[in-house]
């Protein structure tokens, strides 16, 4: 079947990794812009993109802080990857980021693999469309996130929370609010409604 196609098809490029990031709300995108080019971060997207999580039927009214595995199909206009995050540690005070391990394929059809999602028995819970700037210096990325009704943040993921705010302190970022958890508090603080699927 062309489903079971796409899934042979898909770029195996597993990309496991031990994510730590921070938000930081409210932000003011011309000079963040500005001031990572000139700390020679190279740009590496600005487009739209679209999320559709996804989770078998008996987990679908789960509540998104209760969740220990999330499923995510990502669609940008130059690629599409499918993602598995798990929770690998508590949150501790003394970091102050949050910490999560992800594993990424690259996806060929975005439909067509979503098809085969269903096959599986999982159905789509909820979706996510937002404009992304993105940059990348020395294994730090930077995504400036805008959603509707949503002042535009910035998302600083690295390799350790010392280099993390160490960014944050670059940037003049440091007295700005942040936010240590999943994008679902970003939503909660300003009161916008997740977009859940019918």
């Amino acid at each position: 079947m062309y489903e079971e196609y796409v899934i042979m098809k898909v770029y195996l490029q597993l990309h496991d990794m031990l994510e730590k990031e921070i938000k930081i709300l409210e932000i003011d995108t011309s000079l963040v812009v500005k001031k990572l080019l000139e700390l020679w971060a190279e740009k590496t997207f600005d487009g739209d993109i679209r999320d559709t999580y996804y989770d078998f039927i008996e987990r679908a009214h789960c509540k998104r802080e209760e969740c220990e595995r999330i499923f995510r199909l990502r669609e940008k206009w130059d690629k599409n990857i499918y993602t598995i995050k798990e929770k690998r540690q508590l949150l501790s005070d003394e970091e102050k980021v949050v910490v999560k391990e992800e594993h990424e394929v690259e996806v060929t059809d975005a439909w067509a693999f979503s098809k085969t999602l269903t096959m599986q028995g999982m159905i789509p819970i909820r979706k996510k469309e937002k404009h992304r700037i993105s940059f990348k210096h020395e294994g730090v990325v930077f995504d400036i996130d805008t959603y509707k009704w949503i002042p535009t943040f910035l998302e600083i993921e690295g390799p350790s929370w010392e280099v993390i705010f160490k960014w944050v302190k670059k940037l003049f970022l440091d007295k700005q609010e942040q936010l240590v958890w999943w994008s679902r508090m970003v939503f909660d603080r300003y009161d916008i409604p997740y977009i859940y699927c019918d």
